[in-house]
């Protein structure tokens, strides 16, 4: 190995499945990649780890097709040379990809976008069966557990249950040949029960000798599932290594590039503020009967697992999706009807959704563009917006936020997924909301930048009154910034625990109804 603990070309065996080397990929004014050279070898599955913007989402989209490597990149799968930038010869070559973004048509249902990959079941004479194409994908996705009706849009299902029909796609002939699995943050959505499922089928893989490229920010997860890891800094491999040989705390080094110190314990809120909102007998799609206050200056945490109403509630709240209630909302004391999602800013909430490029982003516009959506109306010079203005506020904001100012006019899609997650915040904290509400916010976010939102989500709630309420699968997320958790089972509240009292072991023993 050289310093870095890359492997060099005279220590590689021949075998690997996937070698890959001097890959590098260069945007306009950005080195997203400089030389980067992996390996992952049949039966072995390999975390790939960095920071938001480290190279490794560039690096999976050149595997996949979407983007072709700057000259001089070669790569070779079972020592046969193959061919970077092209889909096909990806397929081919048996490399399998769950995306980040998934890859699904939300207006199809989960049959059709089975199928889109696999084929359709026919009959004789050429028709489609629909009820053995129907039954083919309730038993794909019967692997992770997940009951959902096949025949309804996916636009209708949850992130969880969408995250669930990618994987399971990707995974449908896994045992039919040789496959390289890449997995591109697969758990970001995931409850604890959908995650170990799913390494029981990653560990299958595994054991019928296929090779699996594993990404994740979850670092627990690197240490549970993956022999060996890749650490990528700005674009560079800076280690190489097998699990066993490191540490948390030394991971988390190399990942953030500085030295990673223990984290601060939860200065939680002991005394209660005024009722912000206050919402009774809430019910929706899942749902049931919900009672719900959110204090000022308080952060309220909601856990629970796939179909708990967890991944409905923040939606209901902000308006973006409909609800019941026994009683009008009270929101600082005035009775209203629950809002929709164009009446929810006016009552000073704010919303972060849980799919930030679908839902929250405008792809085709600047980062700028993005940060300051919420406030163009307040941009304008005698009915004209000042370009000028837009740009000086978003660089104002970009540094608040700790991303680099020069992006402002770069197209937002090209910052990683941690640092779009921070533009959706800052443009919420810009229109000074009273009430914020989060879905997800640290999917495909990175150890240094949770720890970032986590302080920035505390200090906005102590020194402004901000009231959060923040909904997540991951447990870190609540037993890092909350300083109450409601834990939902079957739609209603099965536990609340406040202050001392917030702890993982607790919160995964109620939604795994553990007793």
């Amino acid at each position: 190995m050289n310093g870095s603990g890359v492997l060099e070309a005279s220590e590689r065996e021949t075998t690997a499945a996937l070698r890959l080397q001097g890959i590098s990929k260069t945007f306009p004014g950005t080195l997203a990649l400089d030389h980067v050279s992996l390996e992952v070898d049949r039966g072995e599955i390999v975390a790939l780890l960095g920071h938001n913007g480290s190279g490794k989402s560039t690096l999976i989209k050149i595997l996949a097709g979407f983007h072709q490597p700057d000259s001089g990149a070669e790569a070779w799968v079972d020592d046969e040379p193959f061919g970077l930038g092209s889909s096909e010869e990806a397929m081919a070559k048996g490399l399998r990809f769950v995306h980040q973004d998934l890859g699904l048509i939300r207006e199809l249902n989960a049959v059709d976008n089975v199928a889109l990959t696999i084929g359709y079941s026919r009959t004789r004479v050429g028709q489609i069966h629909e009820g053995r194409q129907t039954a083919r994908t309730e038993e794909l996705l019967a692997r992770f557990g997940v009951e959902l009706d096949v025949t309804r849009p996916l636009g209708d299902a949850s992130p969880v249950e969408r995250t669930c029909v990618a994987i399971a796609r990707a995974l449908w002939d896994w045992h039919e040949g040789s496959r390289i699995l890449v997995l591109d943050e697969p758990t970001a959505s995931l409850p604890s029960r959908e995650v170990s499922r799913l390494f029981d089928v990653v560990r299958e893989v595994r054991a019928a000798g296929h090779a699996v490229l594993y990404v994740s920010h979850r670092m627990e997860e690197i240490f549970d599932i993956a022999e060996e890891l890749v650490v990528l800094r700005a674009g560079r491999v800076v280690r190489a290594a097998k699990v066993v040989d490191q540490t948390p705390r030394e991971l988390a080094s190399l990942i953030a590039g500085k030295t990673v110190v223990e984290q601060e314990s939860v200065a939680r809120q002991q005394e209660s503020g005024e009722v912000a909102l206050s919402v009774r007998g809430l019910s929706g799609r899942y749902l049931d009967g919900i009672d719900l206050e959110l204090r000022r200056g308080e952060v309220l945490g909601v856990a629970g697992l796939l179909g708990s109403g967890r991944d409905e509630l923040p939606y209901v709240i902000a308006g973006a999706r409909p609800s019941t209630s026994a009683q009008p909302w009270r929101l600082d004391d005035h009775e209203i009807e629950p809002p929709s999602s164009a009446e929810a800013p006016a009552l000073g909430i704010a919303f972060v959704p849980a799919e930030r490029a679908r839902e929250g982003l405008v792809a085709e516009f600047t980062v700028g563009e993005n940060l300051m959506l919420g406030a163009l109306p307040s941009m304008r010079r005698r009915g004209v917006l000042s370009s000028r203005r837009v740009r000086l506020q978003a660089r104002r904001w970009l540094e608040e936020i700790d991303v680099d100012v020069d992006t402002a006019d770069r197209p937002v899609s090209t910052l990683s997924g941690g640092n779009q997650q921070r533009i959706l915040l800052a443009r919420c904290l810009y229109t000074h909301p009273s009430i914020l509400v989060l879905s997800e916010p640290t999917a495909g976010v990175d150890v240094g930048a949770r720890q970032a939102l986590y302080r920035l989500l505390r200090e906005r709630a102590k020194s402004t009154s901000l009231s959060i309420l923040l909904a997540s699968s991951d447990v870190e997320d609540l037993v890092s910034v909350c300083d109450r958790v409601l834990v939902l089972v079957g739609g209603r509240i099965a536990d609340q625990m406040s202050g001392a009292e917030i702890n993982a072991e607790r919160i995964v023993s109620v939604m795994e109804n553990v007793r």
